[in-house]
């Protein structure tokens, strides 16, 4: 059976710790479950599409060498929601968390001030 959560690709070139874990305190802040896949893919672009496509929920997030992206199945693939780079603060990359939860919520998007 299929988790129902919001899916987080990401390459596995890379970790899923430090700063970035807090896109997983984010989605959880706001009481949704996710699930972390890993991917020989690179692009974050192309990772957060294949995530929202994949998620019964509809949203995914792409973790790549390029940055961090929030997607949405209902938008073109080479458009996401929000892409950040990976020098992005704490507090924006658990705002991208928080984000991805409240989309689904039908809630408003909360906007990191001065995020990279």
């Amino acid at each position: 059976m299929e988790n129902i959560a919001i899916n987080i690709y990401y390459s596995d070139s890379l970790e899923i710790k430090g700063d970035l874990e807090e896109i997983l305190y984010g989605i959880e802040e706001e009481g949704l479950p996710w699930t972390v896949i890993g991917s020989k893919e690179r692009s974050s672009k192309v990772l957060g599409n294949i995530a929202s496509e994949s998620s019964k929920l509809g949203v995914g997030i792409g973790i790549g060498n390029d940055g961090v992206t929030l997607h949405y199945d209902k938008l073109e693939e080479y458009k996401p929601l929000f892409t950040y780079p990976l020098s992005s603060t704490r507090k924006a990359f658990r705002m991208l968390g928080m984000n991805g939860a409240r989309l689904i919520k039908g809630e408003p998007f909360v906007i990191p001030e001065g995020g990279k």
